[in-house]
């Protein structure tokens, strides 16, 4: 992050400083920094203010400090592309191609448990205090405790490779490959609803508690009431398909996409409120956002942070 100079709005003024952060973002001033440092295209990430977590077809997960920019840790464990990963306090989980979940403790690096029961590669996971939640290629969904380790139940429903996964208290949300998004009940494994509109397959899905935003090989955004199904709105732009979606509430998610370019939403309008291209250099695959930042991730083995709280000090805010 740039040194505050004489004329960078303080901390103490941290309407100045939120009202400079809202213009940065609306005209996409922004400083731009690639990170590398894997050795084959970059699946996922996870960031937050002290350090980036990144997983990578060369079967690594790597540990990155915010604002060196330096590698910290190198995490090794899985047989093959490290596909999704998930972290809180405590605990990191990550998915493979080998078909496993690793539940790592932080503080010595090393994994703790290694889950197995999927028939192919685990393509996302989710958790909370109790339960680590699952889906995959082989087109199912699991949910495992997450203290013990041990499987409490798989959901099958999908027709296709489940892609997507999102747990929010009792409710799970998955989108496939069959070009549909369920909501489950996860104590029971009961099946509450599809949503059906997406034309082709689904890649990715966020999930408020409230709204669900889904991305598709149809090239489209949508965004869903989870409690009636009802599609809301359809946002339009990517050329490619929407592989990636990163949405917390409020009007802004971001999209990734193979079209090789990172998109800003306003939700409630479906306006594309800032296009960022020409950065990555092949198909994008997952993105994440704060307050202050972007953070994408591709095949081309970038990682590209874009920080909008450019002569900012966002430290109170971020």
């Amino acid at each position: 992050m740039p040194v505050s100079g004489a004329n960078t709005p303080r901390i103490g003024d941290t309407d100045v400083i939120g009202a400079c952060l809202i213009r940065h973002w609306e005209k996409g001033v922004s400083d731009v920094r690639v990170v590398t440092g894997h050795a084959d295209s970059v699946y996922c990430v996870q960031f937050d203010h002290e350090k980036i977590v990144t997983g990578s077809r060369d079967r690594t997960v790597k540990v990155w400090d915010s604002h060196t920019l330096l590698c910290m840790r190198t995490l090794a464990g899985h047989d093959a592309s490290v596909l999704c990963l998930k972290y809180d306090e405590t605990t990191l989980v990550t998915g493979s191609s080998d078909s496993t979940i690793i539940i790592w403790d932080w503080e010595s690096g090393t994994p703790l448990l290694r889950l197995v029961s999927h028939a192919a590669g685990v393509l996302d996971v989710a958790f909370d205090d109790m339960h680590i939640v699952s889906c995959s290629k082989d087109c199912t969904i699991k949910v495992w405790e997450r203290k013990t380790g041990k499987l409490l139940r798989t959901m099958v429903g999908h027709r296709g490779p489940v892609n997507a996964v999102q747990l929010k208290g009792d409710r799970i949300v998955s989108a496939s490959g069959d070009s549909l998004i369920k909501m489950w009940d996860i104590h029971t494994g009961e099946l509450i609803r599809s949503f059906a509109g997406h034309t082709r397959g689904l890649a990715c899905v966020q999930f408020d508690g409230k709204t669900i935003v889904s991305g598709s090989s149809d090239q489209l955004i949508k965004v869903w009431d989870a409690e009636t199904g009802r599609c809301i709105k359809t946002l339009s732009g990517h050329k490619d398909l929407v592989r990636t979606l990163h949405y917390t509430g409020g009007r802004r998610a971001v999209s990734g996409s193979y079209d090789q370019t990172v998109k800003v939403w306003d939700i409630v309008t479906g306006e594309c409120v800032l296009d960022l291209k020409d950065v990555h250099t092949s198909w994008v695959f997952d993105v994440q956002f704060s307050t202050s930042k972007i953070v994408s991730t591709s095949q081309d083995q970038k990682i590209i942070i874009w920080d909008f709280a450019k002569d900012l000090d966002v430290a109170d805010i971020d």
